[in-house]
């Protein structure tokens, strides 16, 4: 026991001298310019190793999944034909956070084109954006105001505005929230691709 005491003990006092070793070198570094730049991740390329495997597992996974099934609910709400057969759990058409995996395979996919430059990842990319907007420009048509882009009525919204917190006091409600991450998503697109936003 005592071994485990001092052993933490040393740990704990190794992090405090290397925090303050930090603290100071970053001090230095502070006086003379910044200690680190952020840079794009099209300026990296990984090397064969671990890190490059594992950006190769999250490919193949994404490559696996299929867009149209991810975009079903989005043209429903749009009034537009869907022959694809939306993902079950939280993409089911009867569950209301339905939608929202779509933002966050817009950003793993434009992400991963911005760390390797692949033109499959860009035209996947492309290929979704093109038919959100066509789903923005046909929810007008359903009822829907202008602008509005969702896997979902926009009623969901509103009853959770009216009931002030998302979360607490209106639980059915809280995914046409967390839905926003979509427009986020697509303005990571836009930049970590280079290309130009549409709608």
């Amino acid at each position: 026991m005592n071994r485990i005491l001092l052993s933490s003990l040393r740990r704990s006092q190794s992090l405090v001298i290397a925090s303050a070793l930090c603290a100071i070198t970053g001090f230095a570094a502070a006086a003379d310019g910044p200690a680190a730049v952020p840079f794009a991740l099209q300026q990296v390329r990984l090397l064969d190793g671990p890190f490059r495997e594992a950006m190769l597992r999250n490919r193949e996974y994404l490559l696996s999944l299929e867009p149209d099934r991810l975009l079903h609910m989005f043209r429903l709400t749009a009034g537009l034909p869907s022959s694809a057969e939306a993902y079950g759990g939280w993409e089911s058409p009867e569950v209301e956070v339905r939608g929202h995996s779509l933002g966050h395979y817009l950003s793993a996919l434009s992400l991963l084109f911005a760390s390797t430059g692949e033109e499959q990842l860009k035209t996947r990319v492309d290929h979704i954006v093109a038919e959100l907007a066509e789903c923005q420009e046909a929810l007008p048509h359903q009822g829907f105001r202008p602008g509005y882009l969702a896997a979902f009525p926009e009623s969901f919204i509103a009853r959770g505005s009216r009931s002030g917190h998302p979360i607490t006091r209106c639980t059915r409600s809280w995914p046409a929230f967390l839905t926003r991450i979509s427009t986020a998503a697509t303005t990571r697109r836009w930049t970590c691709s280079n290309a130009r936003p549409t709608g």
